[in-house]
């Protein structure tokens, strides 16, 4: 067991906000629900709208076609989040999420965020200024993408950490599978370009931890 405020610090879209803040979110957080190995912790039509974060344990997303075959769609582990945007827009799911082992889930249903920010000034705000740094982080992302090969696109975006954090260690914010999805590179690629950076002597690579050389 944790603190509350760990699961929401969880998510991307909540990280940067103040403990004060995020604070206000706890009381709308519906914390670590356990589901068993094999248990549907989200299915079409369950009115289970909003966001949910794997506090831990392993799941996998998946549809079905037609034929009742089953498409997986992604593999989810410790710290995942699924469903930020669903906080902002009603969703119903028609998809699944299955738990793969035992798992405890940390949720936020649509219509208490909302009532939420209906009632707090300070959270529509924080909010809105979070979106606001989110698209110049897009804007980055997409000239780096356009203009950049995956290496420097890796080196311009460590580099950027490093200014906004003032430090030359520094924990990457972002998971490595997140990393390359904004990068817009494979996983794979992802990883060897951060051991090409450090063949090269230009960061120093200790799991999450970079040291930029």
């Amino acid at each position: 067991m944790h603190p509350k405020m760990d699961c929401i610090s969880r998510s991307p879209l909540f990280a940067p906000l103040s403990p004060t803040i995020k604070t206000k979110l706890i009381t709308v957080t519906h914390h670590r629900k356990f589901f068993q190995k094999g248990q549907l912790i989200r299915q079409p039509l369950d009115h289970q709208e909003g966001m949910l974060i794997l506090d831990e344990g392993t799941a996998k997303v998946y549809a079905l076609a037609d034929n009742g075959k089953e498409k997986i769609i992604d593999l989810l582990h410790t710290g995942d989040v699924v469903g930020q945007r669903w906080l902002f827009a009603p969703h119903e799911n028609q998809g699944y999420i299955q738990a793969t082992s035992d798992a405890w889930v940390c949720s936020i249903q649509y219509a208490d965020f909302q009532q939420l920010l209906g009632e707090s000034a300070n959270l529509s705000l924080a909010m809105i200024n979070n979106f606001g740094n989110q698209l110049i982080e897009v804007e980055k992302n997409q000239m780096r993408r356009d203009l950049l090969d995956a290496k420097d696109r890796l080196m311009a975006y460590l580099r950027d950490v490093a200014v906004e954090s003032g430090q030359v260690v520094f924990e990457l914010p972002l998971k490595k599978k997140e990393l390359a999805n904004i990068l817009g590179i494979t996983p794979e690629t992802l990883s060897r370009q951060f051991k090409q950076l450090a063949l090269e002597g230009k960061i120093i690579v200790n799991n999450r931890q970079i040291t930029m050389c």
